[in-house]
């Protein structure tokens, strides 16, 4: 969940909808390996995935003919807002290969 930007330093917290479970997850009461499913972890996991939603976190940007947007998917969430309709929209992804995260 918390990862360095390899060009950077940075630790960033990294969870996206593919997130299923934190491993290692523990309380003070007691530490717990492997996969742990339990409320709190769950819990945890859905407030960080709700936060791309809290408009105050998002960057929009404004589509204009020819524009172009470019994000680092190593430490951002593309959160797509379906605000276009009745506008047509035509997108091309290109991924590239990264470093192996740390």
């Amino acid at each position: 969940m918390v990862r360095t930007h390899p060009e950077t330093g940075e630790k960033v917290l990294f969870v996206n909808g593919f997130t299923t479970h934190f491993t290692n997850y523990h309380t003070p009461a007691r530490v717990r390996y492997g996969q742990d499913h339990t409320q709190g972890s769950a819990a945890l996991l859905q407030y960080l995935l709700s936060q791309a939603m809290i408009p105050e976190y998002q960057v929009r940007f404004r589509w204009k003919p020819n524009s172009v947007a470019i994000w680092d998917n190593r430490s951002t969430q593309h959160y797509a807002v379906m605000d276009y309709p009745p506008c047509h929209r035509k997108m091309e992804r290109a991924g590239i290969v990264g470093d192996k995260p740390f």
